[in-house]
């Protein structure tokens, strides 16, 4: 379950490790007290790196400003300083969706008619 959890190794690498097989792995899974060790492991795992995450912005803070200041790219340096100076705003959600567009309450934008495409003579029936 470690290799799993703490390492991120797939099911059956985690089972290799283990020295067991992929059917055994699931086979235990069916047992409840196997699933509450799994999920009290993925709880302590996350415990734990919550603690260490602001050992790891300190780090990440560290960096930034290091590169700011030595780093040989402008742009790079340009990018530094916009993240600096951002740290610590709530961060914006990325939308994939565009919203659309709001116009002037009491004007509305009528559809263009649809383009339709004229027949070819082959697709005229003539009757005499």
């Amino acid at each position: 379950m470690r290799c799993h959890v703490r390492e991120g190794m797939t099911i059956t690498a985690a089972c290799e490790a283990a020295g067991m097989s992929r059917q055994g792995w699931h086979k235990s899974m069916k047992r409840d007290a196997v699933k509450a060790e799994l999920e009290a492991e993925k709880a302590r795992f996350l415990a734990e790196v919550e603690g260490r995450r602001s050992v790891f912005v300190a780090q990440a803070l560290e960096v930034a400003l290091d590169l700011m200041r030595n780093a040989k790219s402008e742009s790079v340096r340009a990018r530094m300083v916009e993240f600096l100076a951002s740290y610590g705003e709530p961060q914006k959600p990325a939308s994939a969706r565009q919203s659309p567009p709001q116009f002037a309450p009491g004007y509305n934008y009528g559809r263009p008619p649809a383009q339709r495409a004229k027949p070819d003579d082959d697709d005229v029936i003539h009757f005499a």
